[in-house]
């Protein structure tokens, strides 16, 4: 279902989205294999290595408060809430050359690591592009999130299956409706 992507924002989009509506139970953080694999496909192989059991639960912790990022009434806020998270981050940054460029990496505990990366993706989105940005997915009762980087800026659902969901709910709507004489 997912590449690997080197994109740190589709890692806190990713693990806000492990809480999914659609899905039966909606808790996708069950277990400790689905961490790990959120960790490799986002180029994380030492801390996919070193997460432990006892860590799911700091991670869905964490993913609640990433999501508020995209809940709160204004961009203040949700600066204010992704700055608290780095604050409380025992991760340090370093730099390490990755291929022909630079890359910055965060060094510490799987979980501070985790919330080090997904915070400063998301205040660089900020930064870069504007709050406005974040969504929460319009096709009801889907609540995952994204953050839209499209040119048009026009972007209302997570994924193209709730944008095919949708719809097929209209077309199915208008052919059941009466037409007009």
């Amino acid at each position: 279902m997912f590449q690997r992507s080197d994109d740190p924002v589709a890692l806190a989009v990713e693990l806000v989205n492990t809480w999914d509506e659609l899905e039966d139970p909606p808790e996708l953080l069950v277990e400790i294999d689905v961490l790990r694999r959120l960790f490799r496909r986002h180029g994380s192989e030492r801390e996919a290595l070193q997460v432990r059991e006892r860590d799911l639960d700091g991670a869905r912790v964490l993913r609640e408060r990433l999501r508020a990022a995209f809940e709160v009434e204004d961009e203040g806020r949700a600066v204010g809430l992704l700055n608290g998270i780095l604050r409380g981050s025992e991760a340090k940054p370093q730099l390490e050359r990755v291929d022909e460029s630079w890359r910055l990496r965060w060094l510490g505990a799987p979980l501070d690591v985790l919330a080090s990366t997904a915070a400063t993706s998301l205040l660089e989105a900020i930064r870069d592009d504007g709050w406005e940005r974040f969504g929460i997915c319009a096709a009801a009762p889907c609540c995952c999130v994204f953050v839209d980087r499209s040119r048009n800026r026009s972007r209302r659902y997570c994924s193209t299956l709730c944008a095919d969901r949708v719809a097929q709910a209209a077309y199915r709507r208008r052919r059941r409706s009466p037409r007009p004489l």
